[in-house]
């Protein structure tokens, strides 16, 4: 049976009588129970310096240290260097959160020069935040169980718990107790938000399976009310969302499954795409709508691809990247997108090779592979940088300059 929880009046509440549970990065260590632990902070040090480890020295020159540049913890990678302007190549804000064994991140969002995501497979899963700069990391809320998609906005933090079946929401400052504001029987997967609504997905049966029951949800700002019979999606297998003013836009996930666009109003949908093989992620620019055919983990010989369509169905689908038509590599699985409308390429995270990629969003030129290794998975554009999150090992969130 499904639960609804009003949440109005604790989404107008923000607490700030006691701080955070932050942790420094920095020279942290594992303690016996797992958790990452350190001190340090910049409290009346000079401009350009850091007390990182607590000493009360300063010692840490965030202009050129490599494991403290621009802020605390936030470490150059494959020996790049560090100056005023950054790293000169990745940049590793946040990693090994809240556990390292349970550390493996999987979606991210930015919200207002913060950077929040979701970690772990189990019931030690957890959401957490971090300055894009670098810098502390708060964590928001553990014990969650296989969180998935994370959206926010001035009235909080939300995200869904796959395994748990709910919709969760906790106040931006992690001061709160998370709260369940839509309890449910079956999988909850994408969210995504703006400052009026919060959309989220349900798939009623397996992964890519058409379910009786699949639908997508919304919450009305800022009274909180939940509305689980906004769009009945019985024929499909919704997976991951995304917002413009007018729309929400969702990937069915089959093995021929549809891409398409709700009216937030009227609940009306448009199929914008359909026959393509496991749609898996989804963004949108002011013209077009933007997604991954990712057949990773689905025991067949499908090949991904970034695909792009009109936003109001006035021309098919286009392939704008194909494994074939620019390198040869060994199953590659286009996973998360982004695109920014002030950009004129489309990023993607590929976990099957593994790299972080853009393409021009026409289709024209070449891929320019931004880097490679790790686990990549979700992916967010702010700030000129390029950020995502990475699933393996440590986990944590790393950062990356978009080239011009």
């Amino acid at each position: 049976m499904r639960q609804a929880f009003r949440i109005g009046l604790m989404l107008s509440v923000a607490v700030a009588t006691a701080p955070a549970c932050t942790s420094v990065l920095g020279d942290f260590t594992m303690g016996e129970s797992g958790a990452s632990s350190s001190s340090g902070g910049s409290t009346g040090c000079p401009a350009g310096t850091a007390d990182c480890d607590g000493n009360g020295d300063c010692e840490a020159r965030l202009h050129a240290d490599p494991l403290n540049c621009g802020a605390c913890g936030a470490v150059c990678l494959d020996e790049g260097t560090c100056s005023e302007t950054g790293c000169s190549g990745v940049t590793e804000i946040a990693r090994g959160f809240p556990t390292a064994e349970d550390a493996n991140a999987r979606l991210l969002a930015i919200y207002e020069d913060e950077v929040y995501w979701t970690a772990g497979e189990g019931t030690n899963g957890s959401v957490q935040k971090v300055p894009a700069l670098g810098g502390a990391v708060t964590s928001l809320a553990a014990g969650q169980n296989a969180p998935y998609g994370v959206a926010v906005n001035r009235h909080g933090v939300f995200w869904a718990n796959l395994n748990d079946k709910n919709v969760m929401w906790v106040d931006r400052e992690g001061q709160e107790t998370p709260k369940v504001i839509f309890d449910s029987n079956r999988a909850t997967l994408g969210v995504a938000a703006d400052e009026s609504e919060v959309f989220w997905s349900q798939r009623a049966a397996d992964i890519g399976v058409a379910g009786e029951g699949s639908l997508i949800g919304k919450i009305t700002m800022p009274d909180g009310w939940p509305d689980d019979e906004f769009r009945e999606a019985d024929d499909t297998s919704p997976h991951l969302i995304a917002l413009d003013a007018e729309h929400v836009y969702w990937v069915d996930r089959r093995a021929r499954g549809t891409v398409n666009r709700t009216h937030r109003g009227t609940g009306n949908t448009d199929k914008l795409a359909d026959d393509q093989p496991f749609p898996y992620a989804i963004a949108v620019d002011d013209a077009f709508v933007y997604w991954t055919n990712s057949p990773r983990g689905n025991g067949n010989e499908l090949e991904g691809a970034v695909m792009r369509a009109p936003k109001d169905g006035s021309r098919e689908a286009m392939a704008i990247w194909t494994p074939s038509e620019d390198d040869d590599v060994e199953h590659p699985s286009p996973d998360c997108i982004a695109v920014d409308g002030n950009d004129d390429y489309v990023y993607w995270t590929d976990q099957g090779t593994p790299r972080v990629l853009r393409k021009r969003k026409d289709g024209t030129g070449r891929q320019q592979v931004l880097h490679e290794g790790g686990a990549p998975r979700g992916i967010a554009l702010h700030g000129g940088f390029v950020f995502w999150v990475e699933e393996n090992g440590a986990g944590g969130v790393r950062k990356l300059p978009r080239p011009r």
